[in-house]
């Protein structure tokens, strides 16, 4: 396959664009570091940066690394341009990714709805256009939310970019996708901190929200639409004060002063009346900086060191890369049908998710008939839909809903399937698998495939524990099976923050304090051009 560039225009203005599916290249003078670029793929705006911190610089030449979500996606053909604060860099190119035919454009699958890439480097939507009666919704929905906390006790207030576009413009700013909503804890003990937040989550539930969590300081309320992806979402930040100084979950520490929330002001965005902070040019001169008022298309947050320590310490971090899994594995489903992706076994077939695994296969066969299984990280399910098919009854956990809408739907043959949304990064989530023990008759065992290389540490440690306490705790013989890699290996997907290889002798070493002693089973092959996959068989110590 090929990743040639082609050009098809006309070298006038001051530079020349080329591109292929790993970056983009500007030949020409040296562009000034403190320069907005603005990307157009087709003549739609869809991603801003910073030449000086996305750039890298050679003889004659600027070369910009795509995002990852981006890049994983490119194909076919499409035509950019470039744009230097406003004014145009070089002509329009149309470039080719690769031999597909198709042209490429930056929409969200099923929906055509326009998406840009935001301020995280992620793949968001535009609710600009067609689309923009969206944000009127949102808007609603955080009317309703405000009303259902007051009658609590508990005072909302929009922050972040639902407030800095009123502010600053008079209007909600172009292509926002959500809305924002912070409060004041009355605490200043971050585990007081935490447990309100804990305490509210649960309230939410029982109103009929479905959440997630990326934080104890950080949760998220999702409005799904019938296309498999969220309409819009609302973000909930915990804002809190320990000694004298402010924090605005996840970025903002000023001190307490310079920093005036309450008594709540009334904000009109779009027509609906909000509450919002006393101060609210203070706010955005802490969570922005104190450029706040200055347009910045570019604009990243740096959180200060002082502030990440404590966000990261006092509310730790439940929700990695769960997005990049979600977006990965509705890349995979829309793929389902493609020609040349057999379901049947083969590298294609497992790498998409469609077939078992080689060791799924060989369990399925060994285990005795009607095994229990746990399946941690299950994917898109091909393993455990195997499991099932062969007559055993299978548990399987992700925080994937994609993944989890996909097993849903899969027909569990003579055994029994049944999928959980679980996020193995918290400790709250993971605990209660710890009962699945006392249910059922025979042991329990556990599986884990690739789980290990792509959770962060707590997650771990968490999963680890899990499985100790699961095999320690049963009279009858229960043995855990993982699959990792243990060599430097590739993420799954380019943006994967958290996959790394696993220590053998540190993994071994853990299952050890744990009370668990570790067989290790024949390495296997990679997929091609991947390193080895390494396997254990993990028992409790006699």
């Amino acid at each position: 396959m090929s990743h040639d560039l082609e050009i098809r225009s006309v070298h006038s203005h001051s530079h020349s664009l080329q591109a292929d599916r790993l970056s983009l290249i500007l030949a020409g003078p040296p562009i000034p570091g403190n320069a907005t670029l603005s990307i157009l793929l087709g003549d739609r705006p869809i991603w801003n940066i910073r030449a000086g911190e996305a750039a890298r610089r050679g003889s004659g030449c600027c070369t910009i690394d795509w995002p990852p979500a981006l890049a994983g996606r490119l194909s076919g053909w499409a035509r950019l341009s470039v744009l230097q604060d406003g004014t145009p860099l070089c002509p329009t190119a149309t470039v080719t990714f690769d031999d597909s035919p198709h042209q490429f454009s930056l929409e969200e699958p099923g929906t055509g709805m326009a998406q840009i890439i935001n301020k995280w480097g992620r793949i968001a939507r535009n609710f600009e256009g067609q689309r923009a009666h969206l944000i009127d919704e949102a808007l609603d929905e955080a009317c309703k939310l405000v009303e259902w906390a007051r009658g609590r006790g508990q005072e909302l207030f929009v922050t972040g970019g639902t407030l800095l576009g009123p502010v600053r413009d008079g209007r909600v700013m172009p292509g926002d996708d959500d809305v924002d909503l912070a409060y004041l804890s009355p605490h200043e003990n971050p585990s007081d901190i935490a447990l309100e937040g804990f305490e509210l989550e649960r309230a939410l539930h029982a109103q009929g929200y479905e959440t997630v969590r990326h934080s104890a300081g950080h949760l998220q309320l999702l409005f799904p639409g019938a296309d498999g992806t969220d309409r819009f979402y609302l973000d909930i930040f915990t804002y809190f004060n320990v000694g004298g100084w402010f924090h605005g979950t996840f970025h903002a520490r000023e001190h307490t002063e310079n920093v005036g929330i309450f008594p709540l002001r009334t904000l009109t965005i779009n027509g609906r009346d909000l509450p919002a902070p006393a101060e609210p040019e203070q706010m955005l001169a802490a969570i922005y900086g104190p450029s706040w008022q200055t347009p910045d298309p570019a604009f990243r947050f740096t959180t200060p060191p002082p502030a990440r320590r404590r966000y990261d310490n006092w509310l730790g971090s439940l929700d990695g890369d769960r997005e990049n899994w979600e977006d990965h594995h509705r890349a995979l489903l829309r793929t389902k049908d493609r020609p040349g992706i057999e379901d049947g076994p083969g590298e294609e077939g497992v790498a998409a998710g469609r077939a078992p695994s080689a060791w799924a296969t060989e369990l399925a066969r060994e285990l005795p008939p009607g095994s229990r299984i746990l399946e941690l990280g299950f994917g898109l399910g091909a393993d455990a839909k195997h499991f099932a098919e062969q007559g055993h009854h299978v548990v399987a956990v992700d925080y994937s809903r994609p993944a989890i809408e996909n097993l849903r739907l899969h027909q569990a043959g003579t055994g029994t399937l049944e999928a959980r949304r679980v996020n193995l990064n918290s400790l709250r989530e993971t605990a209660p698998l710890a009962g699945l023990a006392n249910h059922g008759n025979g042991p329990l065992h556990v599986y884990a495939r690739l789980l290990l290389n792509s959770l962060n540490g707590q997650g771990r440690e968490n999963t680890l524990t899990l499985i100790g306490h699961l095999l320690r705790s049963q009279q009858t013989a229960a043995e855990a099976f993982l699959e990792f890699q243990s060599a430097e290996c590739e993420p799954p997907f380019p943006d994967c923050r958290f996959h790394v290889p696993v220590d053998v002798a540190a993994l071994k070493s853990s299952l050890a304090e744990l009370g668990l002693e570790a067989e290790e089973v024949t390495p296997q092959p990679g997929r091609q051009g991947a390193k080895p996959v390494r396997r254990l068989k993990v028992r409790a110590l006699p």
